[in-house]
């Protein structure tokens, strides 16, 4: 086989594989990005029960020293 066939030949081979390297890693990267949404909405409620129960307790303290 000639140098010219072989390097067309790796050429083809090497397009197949990047090809299959993005779609395989695109999924992954996808599938990644929904788990990290999920998790950063169960941190956003979690900061937010925190900044109410804070709030809360704060009022409470002032109402009841008012009593």
């Amino acid at each position: 086989m000639s140098q010219t066939k072989q390097n067309a030949a790796d050429i083809k081979e090497i397009k197949a594989d990047i090809a299959s390297i993005k779609d395989n890693h695109l999924s992954h990267i996808e599938a990644d990005m929904a788990r990290m949404d999920r998790r950063i909405e169960k941190m956003d409620m979690r900061i937010w029960a925190v900044l109410i129960m804070l709030v809360a307790s704060t009022v409470f303290a002032i109402v009841g020293d008012k009593l």
